[in-house]
């Protein structure tokens, strides 16, 4: 019984003795101050000396902006009729937004063929999809 209650004291001394802050630790910093634990409390540091960084939602369109002006559906609702107004020939009328996808309805004056009339689609697609790429964007090409 003395020998089991010795082993396991021994047993538990070191494990408990394993468990301080090491220089090397990742979970400790040493400063001026000596050694500290890494918390989130920022102490001494004003948000004026950090340095201006880019967020990862600004780096990838496809992510979404998490920033304060985000755009939000109707933004990008105005965005996509404000590139068909000043991009392309042709009136805008339907902007739906469904998750990931945008799905646009643009008229025109013109009788087109079927194939005039995709080839109008997909040059209108690229457009759109250069200037919003965070939607799968399909787009209707339909005369008045």
């Amino acid at each position: 019984m003395k020998k089991t209650y010795w082993m396991s004291l021994t047993v538990i001394l070191l494990l408990l003795g394993a468990c301080g802050a090491e220089e090397d630790s990742m979970f400790s910093r040493n400063d001026q101050e000596g050694t500290q634990f890494v918390d989130n409390d920022v102490v001494g540091h004003n948000e004026e000396d950090w340095p201006t960084a880019r967020t990862q939602t600004n780096q990838n369109p496809n992510f979404i902006d998490l920033s304060e002006n985000q755009p939000t559906l109707g933004t990008d609702v105005d965005k996509a009729r404000e590139t068909i107004a000043e991009l392309t020939p042709y009136e805008a009328d339907e902007v739906w937004i469904n998750g990931g996808q945008m799905w646009v309805t643009v008229h025109t004056n013109k009788n087109l063929t079927s194939v005039t009339r995709d080839n109008e689609e997909a040059e209108l697609h690229d457009t759109l999809t250069r200037a919003l790429p965070r939607y799968k964007i399909h787009v209707e090409l339909k005369e008045k």
